[in-house]
């Protein structure tokens, strides 16, 4: 017979302490090379990475009217739309229904997190936290507080100074459930990649549609836990977290921010070993093994 979840190793408090411990420690620490972060949150660890990029497209007219207009977002679905879930199905013993339950919590989350205006140039992160089950708030608050790089793992903000065009983010991915090891844990991996564009005042020095195009890959997995915990435990967790950051500017990055690649003086973000920008839109591709911001 299964353990109490109020009782046995996986009580509310057990839960709280063994989640408390998979919060991250982001640090950005390498040579910039090309214009790539890769971050790898995994219990309590997170490693920065460094890549070189290259391809062959060249020089373009920039569009800020269609900024994504010669990237390989730009006939991705704009903003939520694209934050898609597939049809629930039964998992183990939790129901098509439950499952329902959880996909649209955790959209909600990855669209707060990402793609809310709020959140991204205000930092409104409470908007993002009371989507948490309420021990999770309790563990993810003073992230948002102390530790801005370790944040980014969890929820994008933009520098100071720096706003997203009128157009929406682009957005592509995906997400699927499966059965947690934990009575009562059903979770949600999430797979996305978001393109923002951000404003500029000088758009003739642009020298590349990528100067004002950052991306976003993130992999987050959610655990939502229902049943028998104590009411402040059940909800959805973000457990786990990894991806990187493309075409960017690295000195807001150091401080768990996103800016735009024009912002700094940099190396061409397109010079490197051969690979594709195509690859750092691409979802399932897999993660860069090494980090270019330091």
């Amino acid at each position: 017979m299964p353990e109490d979840p109020q009782h046995g190793t996986d009580s509310p408090r057990s839960f709280l302490k063994r989640y408390r411990a998979k919060v991250a420690t982001l640090s950005v620490g390498a040579a910039v090379i090309a214009g790539i972060v890769t971050f790898n949150e995994v219990r309590g660890t997170a490693e920065p990475r460094t890549v070189d990029v290259t391809a062959t497209a060249p020089p373009v007219h920039v569009d800020l009217g269609r900024p994504y207009t010669g990237t390989p977002a730009a006939d991705w679905p704009d903003g939520e739309a694209g934050v898609v879930v597939p049809a629930a199905k039964a998992v183990g013993p939790f129901t098509a229904q439950q499952v329902g339950d959880a996909y649209a919590k955790v959209r909600q989350a990855v669209i707060t997190s990402r793609l809310d205006r709020a959140v991204l140039e205000q930092h409104d992160v409470e908007r993002y936290l009371k989507l948490l089950a309420k021990d999770s708030q309790k563990n993810m608050r003073p992230v948002f507080s102390t530790d801005p790089n370790e944040a980014h793992a969890y929820a994008t903000r933009l520098a100071s100074g720096h706003k997203l065009l009128p157009a929406a983010p682009k957005v592509r991915g995906r997400m699927w459930a499966e059965q947690g090891t934990r009575q009562g844990e059903l979770v949600v991996h999430t797979n996305f990649v978001f393109a923002y564009a951000f404003a500029t005042d000088e758009p003739k020095k642009l020298r590349d549609v990528m100067d004002i195009v950052a991306v976003d890959r993130w992999d987050v997995d959610y655990s939502v836990l229902t049943g028998k915990y104590a009411a402040s435990s059940l909800g959805i967790w973000p457990v786990r977290s990894q991806g990187f950051t493309y075409s960017m500017g690295c000195e807001a990055l150091r401080a768990g921010y996103l800016a735009p690649a024009v912002s700094e003086q940099r190396a061409d973000p397109d010079s490197g070993n051969g690979k594709d920008r195509a690859t750092y839109f691409d979802p399932g591709s897999d993660l860069p093994a090494k980090s270019t911001c330091g």
